[in-house]
């Protein structure tokens, strides 16, 4: 399932991912949540945002993550088996749900079509971890995915990577709830907010 959030710019949409992802956390016990950015821009904001001990640290404040903050996976340090070699850890600690991973990634890191249809490099094997991140992602029974500016991600091809993940829930944030082809738009039949 999916949910969309249509939201106007500068109301919070990251903070809202931060507070998504407490919840989650704290009631379901999630700990793998993948957030998708649409552009360098973004990913970069995103990445800022989530990292402890700056201005908009979108978990200031929460008791949870101030001794143990999330760690952060991005495209420039998954293929160390950073987050992967915990979870192997964590398979033998008993009564530990372990802690929360969040993966932040632009579309053009897991789009065939953005990289002139060649695999992406998440797509391939990594020797740290005996498969390729992506799969690894794919397999978790408890990856949530948060797309920022959601609206980006409508055409053929980033659906496609996207349902490739299996996600056991979609939420996604935008301003721009609808999908612009020409000289019409069709809105998203998913929003709730």
């Amino acid at each position: 399932p999916s949910l969309c959030f249509a939201l106007a710019t500068g109301v919070g949409k990251t903070r809202l991912m931060g507070a998504f992802i407490t919840y989650l956390h704290r009631v379901h016990q999630m700990r793998h949540f993948f957030v998708l950015a649409p552009n360098l821009t973004i990913y970069n904001k995103l990445i800022t945002d989530f990292t402890p001990n700056t201005s908009k640290y979108v978990f200031q404040g929460i008791a949870e993550f101030a001794n143990n903050p999330p760690e952060i996976i991005t495209g420039e340090n998954y293929e160390s088996g950073r987050g992967v070699r915990d979870e192997q850890y964590l398979q033998r600690r008993l009564f530990d749900i372990g802690e929360v991973h969040i993966n932040i990634f632009n579309i053009s890191k897991i789009n065939n079509e953005t990289r002139g249809g060649k695999e992406p490099r998440i797509k391939r094997l990594s020797e740290y971890i005996g498969e390729s991140y992506f799969d690894y992602l794919a397999r978790l029974d408890d990856l949530v995915l948060l797309m920022d500016e959601s609206h980006r991600y409508r055409a053929q091809a980033g659906l496609r990577a996207i349902n490739e993940l299996n996600p056991v829930l979609g939420l996604e944030l935008t301003a721009t709830p609808q999908v612009e082809r020409g000289q019409s738009s069709t809105p998203f039949q998913n929003v709730i907010y």
